[in-house]
């Protein structure tokens, strides 16, 4: 039987999954190595397209194979790709860097919520499994107070690049922890055809609609959410927000979905499933309504912090409902479902949504990510 510890080592690694030093500024090195707009948005779909090919291959391999090894290799991978990033200084290595990168999040994290919750089940604590993942999501949270921060420090104060390079560091410390990981015995599959595979997780979707809701709005208002994340700091910058301070503004956004959601399991206690997700839906639709409307950086900055903040307090919540609606011999193949549809609609936004950007601007462009995002919500109501 797996020990308590194996639980804490869980939260470790979703801390140091956190520990993201670019996620405030590598939109903006990328404008500074000579990127415009419709370039870096077909970097972004190139990664998208490769997460969308590769979501439901990792999900197989760690159905069949194992959890933990699946989650080393990405690991591995992610020490390469930061320091691939970091030393371009054209279209082409950003499309490399940018392809590795994907197979690390693929391999690496893609897993992680099937392997959380099979230590989960051998610790006997499926009673607690909401507060389990809260906790989870708190500790990358957490780690996302320091990542931002840090990382834009250093930026401001030598140069993008090393900002970029420190990365490095954050993957090396994600690696060594993924090696003491021991992999669930909770873990079974029960098909060894990929084929059989995706035939009978395909089946299971088809007799749970309720499944396919979760997903479909999981899928689209994280989309939204995420490339809110990245555009916006452009966005500030054009606002005239300083580097480091765009790196508090995303601490401050970590900080405060952190302490959302250890409520997020009384809150969904309180509400049930489908206000829960309705309510924290609409608020981070308002939220990027907010963004593309007003050009007052206190009012950007709310709405940036309301979209990031329920995009957060949504994880545990999508997290437990997945697991519980599905079996352990599918649980990766059916939630790397979620992520091929995901990485699939970020591929084609990213092909074409530069040039919108270019032609109509961010502030209108986010709030079309609002209109779209209600349709979504008052689709799987």
């Amino acid at each position: 039987m797996l020990k308590i510890d194996e639980i804490k080592k869980y939260y470790i690694f979703m801390f140091l999954t956190g520990v993201n030093f670019i996620e405030a500024i590598y939109m903006l090195f990328l404008l500074s190595i000579g990127l415009n707009y419709v370039q870096i948005l077909m970097t972004q779909a190139i990664f998208a397209f490769i997460m969308f090919l590769s979501q439901i291959p990792a999900g197989i391999l760690s159905d069949l194979w194992s959890r933990k090894k699946v989650i080393i290799l990405g690991s591995f991978i992610g020490i390469i790709s930061a320091f691939v990033y970091a030393n371009s200084t054209s279209f082409i290595q950003v499309v490399i860097a940018e392809a590795l990168i994907a197979l690390a999040i693929t391999f690496a994290f893609s897993t992680l919520t099937p392997f959380g919750y099979e230590v989960i089940i051998e610790n006997k604590k499926e009673h607690a499994s909401k507060k389990i993942f809260s906790k989870a999501t708190s500790c990358l949270l957490l780690g996302g107070i320091i990542g931002p921060f840090v990382g834009a420090y250093i930026a401001g104060n030598f140069g993008l690049k090393m900002g970029m390079l420190s990365n490095v560091f954050s993957w090396l410390l994600i690696f060594l922890v993924s090696l003491t990981l021991r992999n669930p015995k909770a873990h079974r599959a029960k098909e060894r055809n990929s084929f059989n595979q995706i035939s009978s997780s395909f089946k299971l979707l088809k007799m749970n609609p309720l499944l396919i809701y979760l997903i479909i709005n999981f899928t689209f208002l994280n989309l939204f959410s995420w490339l809110t994340l990245a555009l916006i700091q452009p966005y500030f910058e054009n606002i005239r927000v300083g580097i480091i301070y765009i790196g508090i503004i995303f601490s401050g956004a970590n900080l405060i979905g952190a302490i959302t959601t250890n409520f997020s399991d009384r809150i969904e206690k309180k509400f049930g499933i489908r206000r829960s997700v309705f309510s924290s839906g609409v608020l981070i639709a308002l939220g990027m309504l907010m963004i593309g409307l007003f050009k007052l950086p206190s009012i950007v900055i709310l709405g940036f912090l309301m979209t990031r903040t329920m995009s957060r307090f949504r994880e545990p919540l999508f997290s437990d409902y997945f697991n519980k609606l599905i079996g352990s011999d599918k649980r990766a193949t059916i939630i790397s479902f979620s992520g091929f549809l995901y990485w699939f609609f970020y591929g084609v936004l990213g092909l074409f949504l530069g040039y919108l950007i270019e032609g109509f601007g961010l502030g209108k462009i986010f709030i079309g990510f609002a209109l779209v995002s209600i349709v979504v919500i008052l689709f799987t109501k």
